[in-house]
């Protein structure tokens, strides 16, 4: 007789289709981390430094220089947090970026890439759907080119960079220590809670009910996370999360700006 986790999880026995097994969260289990202890704790030391020394810094520095409002800034700005966290990662902590889920196509399961190919198209369609207005506008702007550089380009690689840190990074370190759950909970409460989103509890301080943002950070959040923990792929959320920030943020921003 076959067992109910023959007919989900195992790719060989599983009567789920692969074009549907994605949506269902059943890729095939990535292998556990296999780097030490002490690449773990450099890991998240890299993690404290990036979220709560680099970032911070760098957006105080801008500021103060008069540069923050410049539209270069935000991709300036990005490329050099996402080399510098790549470098950190591979260079101090000494851990591939395999193990922190970015590997080549040719390594990705088929249930992954069909789930990529399908979901993508997905989103552009739903978020298009919900904000149609600001893209007619979109399209009647001169310079688009000059939007997707300095508009398109850093939202995704915002989302990336997020997905990277508090994904890759702490989840698979706090998961390799503490276990699914614990390590799950704990990395969805930092992102949700911890630099950041904490600009929201300012926000909340003057409406209280702003407070409810947090809900939806930690909803989103904790989909990426359960992706990520089934797949180990972080290519999938790093995309997904850029164009959130694309169609949430970046769009308008865009309306905000001159023509």
């Amino acid at each position: 007789m076959t067992s109910l986790r023959e007919v989900f999880y195992d790719p060989e026995k599983s009567q789920v289709g692969t074009l549907w097994r994605g949506h269902l969260l059943l890729f095939d289990r990535p292998p556990a981390p296999s780097y030490s202890s002490r690449q773990g704790l450099r890991l998240l030391f890299v993690f404290v430094l990036l979220e709560g020394a680099v970032r911070p810094l760098l957006g105080t520095a801008a500021r103060r220089l008069g540069i923050a409002g410049h539209q270069w800034w935000a991709l300036l700005e990005l490329s050099f947090l996402i080399a510098l966290s790549f470098w950190l990662v591979v260079s101090l902590a000494g851990v591939h970026m395999s193990q922190l889920g970015l590997y080549k196509w040719l390594r990705w399961s088929k249930t992954e890439k069909l789930y990529l190919l399908q979901v993508v198209p997905i989103a552009i369609v739903v978020f298009s759907c919900f904000t149609s207005s600001d893209l007619t506008k979109l399209w009647a702007r001169p310079h688009l080119a000059s939007i997707t550089l300095f508009v398109f380009v850093p939202k995704m690689i915002w989302g990336f960079y997020q997905e990277f840190l508090y994904r890759g990074v702490l989840q698979t370190e706090l998961v390799r220590r503490w276990g699914p759950m614990a390590g799950i909970l704990a990395s969805n409460l930092v992102f949700t809670f911890g630099p950041l989103h904490a600009y929201h509890f300012l926000l909340a301080s003057r409406h209280p009910s702003h407070l409810w943002i947090f809900v939806g950070i930690f909803s989103v959040g904790l989909f990426f996370a359960l992706i990520f923990w089934r797949s180990g792929n972080l290519w999938i959320i790093g995309i997904m999360h850029g164009l959130g920030d694309w169609f949430i943020d970046g769009l308008a921003q865009v309306s905000r700006m001159a023509h």
